[in-house]
């Protein structure tokens, strides 16, 4: 509704039937509503997908919300929307997935709610990659693996937060490179790797809570940290990759257990 900005379901969405079963959105068609609502049904069958590249550089879209029997967004699905400001999942979401680059370079979105009982269980690379205006994010705790880049270039985020009992067990490369605004993070129990350039250039970032489970951190890992301060690294750490704390220039301790064989160049 262009007058009151309420989100309903949008009239001239591309759809595609697959196996007789199910629907797929795949493009923006003749729509040209702001606020959408992605229904849960169309023809009398459940919208289960919303395709690769389905909404990318949608000049328009400016609110989009999600029904609850989205299963997967693909790659692409919404990147380069410049207008898009928020995007909400349903409470009881059956999103299981997001696909690499399906947000990227979303430049003035602000705002991601995941409803309660998500069941989302991967964030794929890129996925959020040059959100430059979002702030914060609260990671469902079925989340079991953030990809390569997933929130790189996020310049103003400064909140992440992981459901609690997170099932997270692994933090790709570069997935927080750049977040030059993050000043905390406390990564969950489950984590056992951190990848290479994960958190480099988070400029502003003074704690780090590393996992007792962790055994290895990635190359360049914190490099460019420049206000990280102290770090203690867990005992399961047996490997320090290189340049892992190269430019730290406000770290004035660190304490490295016993059991690491190896501190990279």
């Amino acid at each position: 509704c262009t007058r009151c900005g309420d989100i309903t379901e949008a009239e001239g969405l591309e759809f595609t039937l697959y196996d007789d079963t199910y629907y797929a959105v795949t493009g923006i068609g003749t729509c040209t509503a702001a606020n959408i609502k992605i229904p849960s049904v169309y023809n009398g069958k459940p919208v289960t997908m919303i395709g690769n590249s389905a909404f990318q550089d949608c000049m328009v879209l400016q609110n989009i919300e999600i029904s609850t029997g989205v299963t997967s967004i693909g790659a692409g699905a919404f990147s380069d929307c410049i207008r898009l400001t928020s995007v909400t999942f349903g409470e009881n979401s059956q999103l299981t997935s997001i696909h690499n680059n399906a947000f990227s370079g979303c430049s003035s979105l602000t705002s991601v709610t995941f409803g309660e009982n998500s069941q989302l269980t991967s964030i794929d690379y890129n996925a959020f990659r040059d959100c430059s205006n979002l702030t914060s994010i609260e990671i469902p705790a079925g989340v079991t693996s953030i990809g390569a880049g997933a929130f790189s270039d996020c310049i103003r985020l400064t909140s992440v937060a992981f459901g609690e009992n997170s099932q997270l067990t692994s933090i790709g490369e570069y997935a927080f490179q750049d977040c030059g605004n993050l000043t905390s993070i406390e990564i969950p129990a489950g984590v056992t790797s951190i990848g290479d350039d994960a958190f480099s250039g988070c400029r502003s970032l003074t704690s780090i809570t590393i996992p007792a489970g962790v055994t290895s951190i990635g190359d360049s890992a914190f490099s460019g940290c420049s206000s990280l301060t102290s770090i203690t690294i867990p005992a399961g750490v047996t490997s320090i990759g290189e340049y892992a704390f190269y430019g730290c220039s406000s770290l004035t301790s660190i304490t490295i257990p016993a059991g690491v064989t190896s501190i990279g160049a």
